[in-house]
């Protein structure tokens, strides 16, 4: 079995591209031994690669490729869970082989059909590439359009960035950090600001699939201040070839909080759209944003499961205003609920009006920064990001001695 050889990194880098197209092949060789043919809808390269835009790194003078793989498996029917778990077993033993981190999730073809309004299906729909099966009920599926895109799933997004800048607190607050840490944070700096870049593309209209022309398409925006303009190209070449000398001779801490400082004024002019208030500021946000029923469209199902978020916090429920406030928390459920409470933790915006709401949903102890950045952080690690607990893992971080 051949892969035909379409185009994986920005700068065409055929080495690169061999050397990823082998692995590539015995990950598909893998699937093909472990699942039938049947079972298999398609197995496809998401991310930078699948885009065709990924990056590649200069070490020890040879090229290789910066990202992980990201591979999407989408079956028919009912699989085993135990069958899923072999194959990504197996997947890291190919990682371990050929040195490449390699990331792999399996979703139901039908789960996939329902996931119209979410960024990821827009990007995954017109950014993959096929290395089983046929992909084509992806390619054609119209719901997955850019104009179909949720603005709260916009704003997840954007939390999810915004969230690595936090883990870089906590980074930066340990004495000394090892160079695998320092890249780690300029990893996590490069992300953040991509990912609210990306945010402010959306509200003017200028989405894309395509990292290239997501670079293109902010340069020609006029409404948008050229440092920011500047701020987010240099990401964007950065995450196509990295140079980590640059920016490891920065101040990382300093850089960090300028960074989030910066990214504020992004995510509140991001919210200004989103919610169409244009007096909007962080004094008045959670609120605002309750009023405006601002939570993801949720089929009935889930709609039930984010009333027992209500539930479970009924402590937060007592310090909301009204009984739509009461009913917009419900349907949020607890991603949502932090997505709302994350600008006040990120930018160290505590309005006093808000201080029992935080305790209360943050299970605080005291109403300070730091106790509220460890409740978030503890909660983020449960229903926000699951990989953020590796990271705690890997970095040896302890969020009780924060």
């Amino acid at each position: 079995m051949l892969l035909n050889h379409q185009q994986l990194t920005y700068y065409h880098n055929k080495k690169v591209e061999a050397f990823l197209n082998e692995v590539m092949l015995e990950a598909s060789l893998l699937f093909k031994e472990i699942f039938s043919q049947k079972q298999t809808a398609a197995l496809i390269l998401i991310g930078g690669y699948g885009r065709g835009e990924g990056g590649i790194v200069l070490e020890n003078g040879t090229y290789r490729p910066h990202n992980n793989l990201d591979l999407l498996y989408i079956y028919n029917g009912n699989i085993h869970r135990d069958m899923i778990e072999l194959a990504n077993s197996k997947l890291q033993e190919i990682s371990k082989k050929y040195d490449i981190g390699i990331d792999m999730s399996a979703i139901n073809k039908q789960k996939v059909m329902r996931l119209d309004g979410l960024v990821v299906a827009y990007d995954m729909r017109h950014g993959h590439r096929t290395l089983l099966g046929d992909s084509t009920f992806l390619k054609e599926h119209e719901a997955f359009s850019i104009y179909n895109i949720d603005p709260a799933d916009i704003r997840q997004l954007l939390v999810n960035r915004g969230t690595l800048l936090l883990i870089n607190r906590v980074l930066l607050n340990k004495e000394t950090q090892t160079k695998d840490e320092k890249k780690l944070i300029i990893k996590h700096a490069i992300k953040a600001i991509i990912g609210y870049g990306d945010a402010l593309l959306y509200f003017n209209d200028s989405y894309h699939w395509s990292y290239a022309q997501k670079q293109l398409n902010m340069s020609e925006l006029k409404n948008i201040d050229k440092d920011i303009k500047e701020l987010y190209s240099e990401a964007m070449l950065f995450r196509f070839m990295p140079d980590y000398d640059t920016y490891l001779k920065k101040d990382l801490k300093a850089w960090n909080d300028e960074l989030i400082k910066i990214l504020s004024s992004i995510h509140l002019e991001c919210e200004r759209a989103n919610l169409s208030v244009r007096e909007l500021n962080w004094e008045n946000y959670f609120t605002t944003a309750l009023e405006k029923k601002s939570y993801p469209r949720h089929s009935l199902r889930q709609k039930a499961k984010s009333c027992l978020h209500g539930a479970k916090h009924a402590s937060v429920m007592k310090e909301l205003n009204s009984a739509n406030e009461m009913i917009s928390f419900m349907q949020l459920g607890t991603r949502g609920m932090l997505s709302l409470l994350f600008p006040y933790v990120a930018y160290e915006t505590y309005p006093k009006h808000y201080h029992s709401l935080f305790k209360a949903a943050l299970h605080s102890k005291e109403p300070n920064e730091d106790a509220f950045l460890k409740g978030f952080l503890t909660l983020w690690s449960k229903w926000g990001d699951t990989n953020f607990v590796n990271v705690l893992r890997t970095y040896n971080i302890e969020l009780d001695r924060l």
